[in-house]
């Protein structure tokens, strides 16, 4: 068994997707355990470029680029996969938790007779055992569960849930030639149909500007998207305000909602509830305002104030000019 750590960079129309360096931060994590090195690989078509951008995060990333693999699909990816880690299988293969990870690694785990765990918010290895973390029970309950196996281990990670690394020197670019059969594919790729209405993406922002309960009302998110618009932020929210649909489900933060790890999250009229922290604790500077000073968002916040946050924010927007 190799004691190499191997990540699949998710990418999408040209751009990587966020999760990939957070894997590569995870990989280069386990490769140090393990006596290994963190390897990536991309699969794409004209993604030289792609590829090469991922260098200074790992100390090899395989290419494998082929017109079937243009665009996620099951099947080629599968093919190359398995046509790889038959060569040379690494102590661990990690994927994003993501509707490309959930669909693809549960599918090549099957088919390779791999141990398989999904949705972890933190993986460790301990000697020759790997060690999970997971959500449980409405995501109420964090456990721990050890898997023992001399095969790879295919683990999916949420999104969110690691910091992406510093660029290293980089490694080595490898192309790696893969016969890819798209005729034998159960499934192909046809279009790219989106929603006609898309919102934010809250998880990409550096700054958000998070409301809760204390808002009052409504109306009062106006105050908010001035806030956010002056900061280059944008408007979160915890879940009861999307339970009143005052903001789409797009804006909750939390176990529910979305792991954010924005540069600063300004936590408003939000008591902190284990469900929300859990979705924002990560991120680079908290700054809470409540008006309870035994608020929970208080612990893990770096700057509270007790105040009313319709108070403070109005004259918080005077004082930056706003």
């Amino acid at each position: 068994m190799d004691p190499d750590v191997l990540f699949l960079a998710e990418h999408f129309e040209g751009k990587l997707a966020p999760s990939t360096l957070e894997l590569a931060a995870k990989a280069r994590e386990l490769a140090a355990s393990s006596s290994g090195a963190p390897r990536g690989i991309l699969l794409g078509h004209d993604a030289g470029a792609l590829a090469d951008s991922l260098t200074p995060y790992a100390s090899e990333i395989v290419l494998v680029d082929d017109p079937a693999l243009a665009e996620y699909a099951p099947g080629p990816y599968e093919q190359v996969l398995r046509a790889t880690m038959d060569r040379t299988p690494p102590r661990v293969l990690l994927v994003a938790h993501s509707a490309v990870g959930y669909d693809f690694a549960p599918a090549l785990a099957g088919a390779m007779d791999l141990p398989l765990v999904t949705n972890c918010v933190d993986v460790r290895l301990e000697g020759s055992t790997l060690v999970a973390t997971r959500r449980l029970l409405n995501e109420k309950v964090q456990g721990e569960f050890e898997i023992a196996s001399d095969r790879t281990y295919v683990v999916t990670l949420r999104p969110g849930t690691v910091k992406p690394p510093e660029p290293h020197p980089p490694g080595r670019l490898t192309r790696s030639e893969v016969a890819v059969d798209a005729g034998a594919a159960r499934e192909r790729f046809l279009r790219i149909e989106r929603p006609q209405v898309q919102d934010i993406d809250i998880g990409q922002a550096d700054v958000i500007v998070a409301a809760g309960r204390g808002i009052k009302k409504k109306e009062n998110l106006a105050l908010f998207e001035t806030l956010a618009k002056r900061l280059g932020g944008v408007v979160g929210a915890s879940r009861p305000l999307t339970d009143l649909e005052w903001l789409p489900k797009t804006r909750q933060v939390g176990q529910s909602g979305k792991t954010v790890r924005p540069k600063l999250y300004l936590a408003c009229g939000i008591s902190g509830a284990m469900q929300h922290v859990a979705g924002m604790k990560d991120s680079g500077f908290i700054v809470a305002i409540n008006t309870d000073p035994s608020a929970p968002i208080f612990e893990v916040a770096h700057v509270g104030v007790q105040a009313n946050v319709l108070e403070i924010l109005p004259a918080l927007l005077k004082e930056i000019g706003a």
